[in-house]
């Protein structure tokens, strides 16, 4: 009878941190899972159905979507396209495809996948604000093949391993004309094939950015065609191969000068 007691008492002891244990893995939270697209677009003035894509025709489509596109691929298709997302660019894909498209967005935001804009064929105009990334995740627009015009707000995050990741803008092939807001914190403009003028509003002010000409005869400026002040943190001007004309200072000078210019006469 003794030994029933204390066996009695004993379950009773431990019933209490079984049931915990049992309860606390109920509560753990599952795996997380990329939420299912929830935007709202039109093509053509017709409501695009839900899903992973928004699909253009292969005629000129104008393509708008009112709220934040996630986890989704909008794409133009052929033709000269207008495609508006009014919201943010979260894990998803703007693409214009063939012909002379003109691309709209707002921040891109990626926050478990990369976040891209691409004009592909044509001379495409592109026009986003802020371009912030991480080395995991990037945040990239490209020009693609054509002489395309991109605006950009700021060009933020430092690329990860074989640069990707990060802020970035590519011009691609063609000949391109890239503007920016600040370029600083790794972010990184990259000019391509072909002449392009590239007019950032400061580099690697706070920290570090760069700008690379690439191929051709690039000119590298700031804005309005005034001198480009780069620092006073590691800013790096490469004008790359060709004969190419920078308008470009140092922010301090002597020992005080981290930042550096290649290839600009």
């Amino acid at each position: 009878m003794l030994r029933t007691r204390r066996t009695l008492r004993t379950a009773m002891r431990v019933l209490p941190i079984s049931v915990l244990v049992v309860a606390s893995v109920a509560m753990a939270p599952a795996s997380a899972k990329a939420p299912l697209p929830a935007h709202w677009c039109s093509v053509n003035g017709e409501e695009a159905p839900p899903g992973k894509r928004v699909t253009g025709t292969p005629g000129s489509d104008t393509i708008l979507c009112e709220g934040d596109v996630q986890n989704v691929i909008l794409w133009g298709g052929g033709g000269a396209d207008k495609i508006r997302v009014k919201g943010l660019v979260i894990d998803a894909s703007v693409l214009g495809g063939e012909g002379d498209d003109t691309i709209q967005v707002n921040n891109l935001y990626p926050r478990n996948a990369d976040s891209m804009v691409r004009g592909g064929g044509g001379d495409d105009t592109i026009i986003t604000a802020l371009v912030v990334g991480t080395a995991e995740h990037g945040a990239t627009v490209h020009g693609d093949h054509g002489d395309d015009e991109i605006t950009t707000g700021a060009v933020q995050g430092q690329p990860g391993t074989y640069q990707r990741g990060g802020g970035q803008v590519f011009g691609n092939d063609g000949s391109d004309t890239i503007r920016t807001s600040a370029v600083d914190l790794g972010g990184r403009i990259v000019g391509g094939s072909e002449n392009d003028i590239i007019e950032p509003k400061s580099l690697g002010v706070e920290s570090s950015g760069t700008v690379q000409g690439g191929p051709g005869n690039d000119m590298i400026r700031g804005q309005r065609e005034e001198v480009l002040t780069i620092g006073p943190g590691w800013a790096v001007v490469d004008g790359g191969l060709g004969t190419d004309r920078c308008r470009v200072r140092h922010a301090g000078e002597g020992e005080r000068i981290r930042s550096s210019i290649a290839s600009c006469p």
